[in-house]
């Protein structure tokens, strides 16, 4: 599967591979050294560098067996049944997925060089920092970014830009699917199988942010930005120490000792931008105060004449030690996904006989990955990497993971009429009212399926996502989807006491994606049923008049999408309120169809 590319080569590629550039961040902050040593981003042609990924030369193996055992006496006769009534079979095969096209077109989107629109950095300057008015034909100078010189290559500028890419080194998603069944047919119509069913999936494509801000470690005390923010919400949000009384953080003080001032600790003076100028759980934003050289300054915090905060200082190792000036975030499609998906399968089913033919399934089984969408999502891709340097912690069960599913279908012709088991030699009149009656029905059922708290209007971790909730350790509350909650204003949710559901989750920390898909809503509950009654004409008994009531969610049971749900922290007065509803109302229709 070679890369797509423009026929004209009027293609881009970074001077380096932006995935290595990431993982050069990354490493450098490790060893306590500012994100600038990394480098920044240039745009070459791509014949000049390298293509959109590189060509992909795949096996796609495929092997399968079966086997009948000959059973003709004794032990194996009992099991086995006899010759040709049991079967054992087992399959595997790779599978890849097509990936150019949809590629080519988001990287075109949003390709630098060719025509590009640039806007001033995102979210930096508040009412104080933002220009003032001098004139009606005067813009001041730093709203617009000054434009970069044509031609290749040439550098992002620093912009703090929100934008796309992709990474060029990408592999080839696939599947591996395996099968091991055991059938066995019985007597009067009768088998029965049970499967064993795994699909795995390898290098699934998912997007994660290359420009999230590092996880800078201070080489003095090895404490890393993550550990410090973390321990700093803790004491302000969750044990309430004041501003005045906090312990000095390491982190802060070695790294941003610049910041101290105004009779305030480094950590104090973090600590009130914090409470001053975010939001509960922001954590990016304060970071944002901390490091952006927009937005921190180099010469000191300082201090208005009430004592509240207006700029932090820069860290000692200078403004974007953990932010890229380039971009503020820089999500870009890469191969890291991974999933998994076991089951046991079971199925009874009787062919068709003296009227009669059913089928009985049902399945038990996990699907565990790191991103997707539930079935009735439009859209193609899956969960964000929330924490881009640690992708498993958004490792959980799938949005559509269904531990139990069980379904059926069934035909009965009933055995009365002219030349049924009741009644075979009735009179054409008496068969007209009580012959040619079938019935149909189908069923489905499944365990609830899985959603998640939100951590609401907060960036803990990711300057463009919010994380999950996390629960908090309190017990929380049995689902229960009912339809009329107090205290809510009515309606369908979650929870019988939304209120305090909402106290059994905290706010996500500096690093952390929170909890993804611990829940679990209603499922899917479904019957469907067909009555038909057949008239043969008493003029010719190839012709007749059918007529069929068909119903669709015949109980018109109410199950509720939990994907629907309002569950967000800062939602407190939805919280737990559904919206969809899973199926459809029962529907009828009826029918009349003449044969000839």
């Amino acid at each position: 599967m070679p890369p797509v590319h423009e026929v004209n080569g009027q293609q881009i590629s970074t001077n380096i591979p932006i995935g290595d550039w990431f993982n050069q961040r990354g490493g450098t902050a490790d060893l306590g050294k500012s994100n600038i040593s990394a480098g920044r981003i240039t745009y070459v042609l791509a014949d000049q560098g390298r293509p959109l990924y590189p060509q992909h030369n795949n096996a796609q193996p495929r092997i399968s067996i079966a086997y009948a055992p000959k059973a003709d006496g004794g032990l194996s006769k009992f099991l086995f049944g006899g010759p040709g009534k049991t079967s054992i079979r087992a399959g595997f095969g790779m599978y890849y997925d097509e990936i150019g096209q949809p590629l080519a077109s988001t990287i075109n989107a949003t390709a630098f060089g060719l025509a590009t629109t640039l806007s001033n950095p995102a979210n930096v300057l508040d009412s104080t920092q933002v220009p003032r008015f001098t004139g009606f034909n005067t813009v001041p100078s730093s709203l617009l970014p000054a434009a970069p010189k044509g031609g290749f290559p040439a550098t992002y500028p620093d912009n703090f830009a929100i934008t796309n890419s992709i990474d060029d080194k990408l592999k080839a998603p696939y599947t591996m699917n395996m099968n091991l069944s055991v059938g066995r047919e019985f007597n009067h119509g009768f088998f029965v199988q049970v499967s064993y069913v795994g699909r795995l999936s390898r290098h699934s494509l998912m997007q994660r942010d290359l420009a999230m801000p590092t996880n800078l470690r201070d080489p003095k005390s090895q404490q890393t930005y993550f550990d410090a923010m973390s321990q700093l919400a803790t004491l302000l949000d969750f044990q309430g120490v004041s501003v005045a009384n906090l312990p000095k953080i390491p982190f802060f003080e070695n790294l941003w000792s610049t910041a101290a001032g105004g009779g305030f600790s480094a950590t104090q003076a973090v600590a009130k931008d914090y409470q001053e100028r975010s939001n509960p759980g922001d954590f990016t934003n304060v970071l944002n105060d901390m490091d952006n050289i927009q937005a921190c300054s180099q010469t000191g915090s300082t201090f208005s004449a009430a004592g509240k905060i207006t700029k932090l200082g820069c860290g000692v190792l200078g403004p974007n030690s953990m932010w890229s000036p380039q971009f503020s975030a820089l999500s870009a499609w890469s191969s890291l996904g991974s999933g998994s998906y076991h089951a046991m399968q079971w199925t009874i089913r009787k062919r068709l006989g003296s009227g009669l033919t059913f089928d009985l399934n049902y399945s038990l089984g996990k699907s565990i990955d790191l991103a997707s969408r539930s079935e009735a999502s439009a859209n193609f891709s899956g969960d964000f990497l929330i924490n881009s340097w640690d992708p498993h912690q958004l490792r959980a069960v799938s949005r559509y993971d269904v531990r139990h599913a069980v379904n059926a279908l069934g035909l009965w012709q009933i055995p009365v009429g002219r030349g049924k088991a009741f009644g075979s030699h009735m009179n054409r009149a008496l068969d007209a009212i009580v012959g040619g009656w079938e019935i149909s029905a189908t069923y489905r059922q499944t365990s609830g399926l899985p959603t998640s708290v939100g951590d609401g209007s907060r960036w803990a971790t990711n300057w463009e996502l919010s994380s999950f909730a996390q629960p908090n350790g309190t017990a929380q509350q049995s689902i229960s989807s009912i339809h009329n909650t107090p205290g809510t204003g009515g309606g369908p949710n979650l929870y019988v006491d939304p209120k305090s559901a909402v106290g059994a989750f905290r706010e996500a920390l500096a690093g952390e994606t929170g909890s993804r898909n611990t829940l679990r809503g209603d499922g899917f509950f479904n019957i469907d049923t067909a009555l038909s009654k057949r008239f043969t004409m008493p003029w010719s008994e190839k012709q007749n008049l059918q007529f069929r009531w068909e119903s669709y969610n015949l109980t018109n049971t109410v199950m509720l999408d939990p994907a629907s749900a309002s569950l967000s922290l800062t939602a407190t007065s939805t919280f737990g309120r559904l919206s969809t509803q899973l199926g459809s109302p029962r529907q009828m229709e009826f029918a009349l169809r003449f044969n000839f």
